[in-house]
């Protein structure tokens, strides 16, 4: 089958993937952890984006979605399926990685994948979309030697999506501060429309934790609070900036 009979026959993408796959650049070996669908990694393959594509999920029976849709298109023989945990199915490739997509999963577990895989990634460019613990991925990159290049807000529905590209660190490059952590180091510095509102429900978000942790007579965590204080100052601060523009 040829590119361009694949190409027509790719799902479509909702518009947190189209995004994602808009990070990319070409390469030849691509990683997408926790495939499930498979629909982001046969648009990666469909559109000439990499040559090979690991495609893992630690759900055997989810991968089953992954092998149906790629062969369907006739793509497995530029695939590598991989059952296992985080990145430890790019030990089944010949070469190493070039980018890796982790999508669509808690920010705790990323954190844990990126740790736990890090030897496997011989700097390959990284695009995530952390579901919540945002500010933790970004403390992991930094960790693991990696820094943001990019961040965008993707409107979807009624949700408001996180995406990142991480590549590694340039010698010496600083690490984030506590407000970048919590905002993102892109977002302060490029301030993109679509965060307004994206701020708007983290402060509506903080201002709830907040005011339950304050009202409650028991199992009050200084800790905690004090942390949902902060990042309501700052989500706040950066929202009064929108409103001098």
């Amino acid at each position: 089958m040829d590119k361009q009979v694949r190409t027509q026959r790719a799902p479509l993408l909702d518009e947190r993937l189209e995004a994602a796959v808009a990070m990319a650049v070409p390469c030849r070996i691509c990683a997408d952890i926790g495939a499930d669908h498979g629909k982001l990694s046969a648009a990666m393959l469909c559109r000439g984006l990499c040559q090979h594509m690991l495609v893992s999920d630690i759900s055997d029976k989810a991968l089953d979605k992954s092998r149906v849709l790629l062969g369907n298109l006739h793509l497995q023989d530029q695939v590598t399926f991989a059952v296992a945990d985080g990145l430890d199915g790019a030990k089944l490739l010949k070469e190493p990685l070039d980018t890796c997509f982790i999508l669509g999963m808690g920010g705790e577990t990323m954190a844990h994948i990126l740790t736990q895989g890090k030897a496997v990634l011989h700097g390959a460019a990284l695009i995530l979309s952390p579901q919540t613990d945002i500010p933790l991925v970004r403390a992991t990159l930094v960790d693991i030697g990696y820094r943001l290049r990019r961040e965008e807000i993707i409107p979807s529905g009624k949700r408001h999506y996180v995406l990142m590209r991480a590549e590694p660190a340039a010698p010496g490059e600083r690490v984030y501060t506590v407000e970048e952590l919590i905002l993102g180091p892109v977002l302060v510095r490029e301030r993109p429309a679509a965060w307004e509102a994206y701020l708007r429900r983290e402060e509506q978000y903080a201002i709830t934790a907040v005011t339950a942790m304050e009202k409650a007579s028991t199992n009050k965590d200084p800790e905690r609070l004090a942390h949902f204080r902060g990042t309501l100052s700052l989500v706040q601060e950066a929202l009064r900036g929108f409103e001098k523009e």
